[in-house]
């Protein structure tokens, strides 16, 4: 065997060894919640979400969004979204593509202090200033993150189709507090919400 077949040995031994650990993290938590192996991908469209969940692990490294993204495939599963609305599984599992521990930490916040997108403007309030002023003060001190580093990372995660995108102002500068969780966000959360009920 040459070198680049050697090299290609090597990164295929190293990529199964990167992949298998979050395979396995899916297994265990699979069967904790009741669904065997087979049941995660014995239908096309519980393959397909199994695939995107596969392209989901590729990118990611960090145990957190490896469980996180367990949770929700299992959660759209276990409440029926996977059979009967596969387009809305595969897209909260997809929009997690590439999303670091970081961004997740900030995605849950929001979500903890229900920081969303309204249809009635009557709602961005006081109550709504001060959901951001938690979030921005949970961000600062528990992520250690400065609040011009956090707005990025904001403006970055609207990639995902989770985050509205920062407002521009004048002269196309970002108006700060002006992102929101969309409504897929909603649908992403329901998943992992689902499974939290069955289990508490």
């Amino acid at each position: 065997m040459n070198g680049a077949g050697l090299m290609l040995k090597g990164f295929g031994v190293a990529y199964r060894g990167y992949m298998d650990w979050k395979f396995e993290r899916l297994l265990q938590k699979a069967e904790a919640y009741g669904l065997t192996k087979n049941e995660l991908y014995d239908s096309d469209q519980r393959f397909a979400l199994y695939m995107r969940i596969g392209r989901a692990f590729e990118s990611c490294s960090e145990k957190e969004v490896v469980d996180y993204l367990a949770e929700v495939m299992i959660g759209s599963i276990k409440c029926g979204d996977a059979d009967e609305r596969p387009d809305f599984a595969q897209m909260a599992i997809g929009s997690l593509l590439g999303v670091t521990r970081l961004e997740l930490n900030i995605l849950c916040f929001m979500q903890a202090n229900q920081i969303y997108l309204f249809q009635d403007f009557s709602l961005y309030g006081q109550e709504e200033e001060d959901r951001l002023k938690r979030l921005y003060l949970q961000a600062s001190e528990e992520l250690e993150i400065e609040l011009s580093l956090f707005n990025s990372v904001l403006g970055g995660l609207s990639r995902t189709g989770l985050v509205s995108p920062p407002v521009s102002g004048a002269g196309g500068v970002i108006v700060e507090g002006t992102s929101r969780l969309t409504s897929l966000a909603r649908e992403l959360f329901r998943y992992v919400d689902y499974n939290k009920r069955l289990t508490n």
